[in-house]
């Protein structure tokens, strides 16, 4: 019996555990904007090697399943650290550009004007430690804060989130290796 507790209880502390990445800390449970989140997965943008930013979503009931987060009607956040000093406003842009053709399957048209917003949202200056937060709001506006501090509010369309948050946990995300990290199933 004494094993089992013991077993128990340190999966209990695995389970719930911060986790740290690329020296980023994400905690198993945040608070943002109010209310209690946990961490879903997280997560390392590679490119050449090299990664890029660190990202951790946050949800409200923890799913393995993409399609699951991308259709429930609850708040839900990522949360991008900048690791290196290479990425530059321009790379990531052209990055952003280039998930949201495979999100989509190259049909961007519809929700141009929102992913325009979301480009301005992550300014023009990007420094390693810089921290976004792309915040999903259940009733379909899109929020980016940088450093704490909000910088776009993009109007509410269900569509734009879910091609936003699809280039990570989509069917067609920029990285398998990355959707599995974020959902867990790596």
């Amino acid at each position: 019996m004494k094993k089992i507790i013991t077993l128990l209880f340190a999966t209990l502390l695995l389970v719930s555990a911060d986790v740290e990445v690329s020296d980023v800390n994400y905690k198993f449970n945040d608070k943002f904007l109010n209310e209690e989140y946990v961490l879903n997965g997280v997560g390392i943008r590679e490119k050449w090697f090299l990664d890029i930013y660190t990202i951790g979503l946050y949800v409200k009931d923890i799913s393995k399943d993409g399609s699951v987060i991308l259709n429930s009607d609850s708040n839900k956040y990522v949360r991008i650290v900048i690791v290196s000093g290479l990425i530059t406003a321009d790379k990531f842009n052209k990055g952003l550009d280039d998930g949201f053709k495979k999100s989509t399957q190259g049909n961007t048209g519809p929700i141009q004007e929102e992913i325009d917003i979301v480009r301005k949202g992550f300014g023009t200056d990007f420094e390693v430690d810089d921290e976004f937060v792309v915040y999903f709001d259940k009733s379909g506006e899109t929020r980016i804060y940088k450093s704490g501090k909000e910088t776009v509010s993009v109007p509410a369309n269900k569509t734009f989130q879910k091609a936003l948050l699809g280039m990570w946990i989509g069917e067609n995300p920029i990285l398998n290796g990355l959707k599995e990290e974020l959902l867990g199933t790596d």
